[in-house]
C-alpha cells in the first residue's frame, strides 16, 4: 500500500478542533502531507500503549552527503501531542511532502495537519 495523504486544515480566526478533522493514522505504511513552514502535525493516541512518531528527513549535508537524522516524538498512551513546525530538511525533493511513520501503538491513533 502507499502512504495515505492527510488533508490540511487551515486555522482561521475561529480556530478548529484537531479531533474534529482527524483521520486514522496509517500505522502500516505511514502518512504524508505537503510541507509548509506553518504546518503542525497533531497526534491523538487513544491506545493503551505509547506511540513513537518518526518524521523522515531526506536531507543531507556537506560534500560527503551525510544524512540528517530523522526526528522522533513520543506520544504517551491516552494523550495528544502537537508537533513543532518542521523545517525544510523534512521536505522531500521529489514531491515536497513530509513523510510520517508510526510505531508502538496497534490502533486508536488519529492525526491532523494544522496550518497555523
Amino acid at each position: 500500500m502507499a502512504r495515505t495523504a492527510i488533508t490540511i486544515t487551515a486555522l482561521g480566526t475561529a480556530g478548529a478542533s484537531p479531533s474534529g478533522v482527524a483521520v486514522a493514522a496509517q500505522l502500516t505504511d505511514g502518512n504524508s502531507f505537503p510541507w509548509a513552514p506553518s504546518r503542525h502535525l497533531f497526534v491523538a493516541n487513544a491506545a493503551a500503549t505509547p506511540l513513537t512518531v518518526t518524521v523522515q528527513t531526506p536531507a543531507t549535508v556537506g560534500p560527503q552527503a551525510r544524512a540528517v537524522a530523522d526526528a522522533t516524538y513520543t506520544v504517551a498512551a491516552s494523550t495528544n501531542r502537537l508537533l513543532p513546525a518542521l523545517g525544510t530538511e523534512f521536505r522531500r525533493p521529489s514531491d515536497g511532502a513530509v513523510w510520517v511513520n508510526y510505531s508502538g501503538a496497534a490502533a486508536s491513533v488519529t492525526v491532523s495537519v494544522l496550518d497555523m
